[in-house]
Parts: structure tokens; C-alpha cells; sequence
């Protein structure tokens, strides 16, 4: 098995989530925050169970690499996650290793986005 490479570094800033990911008033997020309510019971009151939740399981799952861009580098990881109302469903989080401005890239990975597929 191939996880993340950096999966130890791995970065979730907190705004993705409150932000985007569980923010029902979030134009782009919203949706994605109705979603992960219904099906697991996450919201903006637990989004730090959500964030523990994606980082105990990263290092026990298979990475791909998606793509590079002028951004960085992008892989994927789908990693089943129970939810507050202790279902589990898979989850597909995207990580990028951003481009530096010498070229090379980060040495830890940023998430960049998550949905249940």
C-alpha cells in the first residue's frame, strides 16, 4: 500500500472547514455542508472531529496521484469516516503539494477539498 507520501505533515487548515466544507452559508460549500450533516452528522459544531477523523486515517489508506498543475501536485485518498451519528461512508479527500516559488514542492500536504462521492 502507497499512502500520502507526508501523510504525517499533513495540513487541514481549519478555514477549509468551517469555511467551505460545513458552512451552510458558504456559496461553494454549502451543499457539500448538507451533505456531510445528513450522512454523518458533521457540522460546524464538530468540524474538529471531522478534521481528527481525516488524520488518523490517512496514513492507513491508499494515495493516487491525480495531477500537477502550476498550483502543485494533487492526490487523491477515499477513506472511510464515522460520522457523530456513527455511520461510516467513504470519504474522497483531495491533497495538494503546493508549488514553491524555486519550483520544488511543499514537503506536507494541504487539503484542498473533500466530498462523499
Amino acid at each position: 500500500m502507497n499512502p500520502l507520501p507526508g501523510c504525517e505533515r499533513a495540513v487541514i487548515e481549519g478555514s477549509k472547514l468551517i469555511d467551505y466544507v460545513l458552512s451552510p452559508l458558504s456559496e461553494r460549500g454549502q451543499h457539500k455542508a448538507r451533505v456531510f450533516e445528513k450522512v454523518l452528522g458533521f457540522n460546524l459544531s464538530n468540524w474538529e472531529r471531522l478534521r481528527q477523523a481525516i488524520l488518523q486515517a490517512l496514513p492507513h489508506h491508499e494515495a493516487s496521484f491525480a495531477s500537477e498543475t502550476a498550483f502543485g501536485r494533487k492526490y487523491e485518498v477515499t477513506l472511510p469516516i464515522t460520522g457523530p451519528n456513527r455511520r461510516t461512508v467513504d470519504v474522497k479527500t483531495v491533497w495538494q503539494f503546493d508549488r514553491l516559488l524555486n519550483g520544488t514542492f511543499a514537503k506536507a500536504p494541504r487539503l484542498v477539498t473533500l466530498y462523499i462521492p
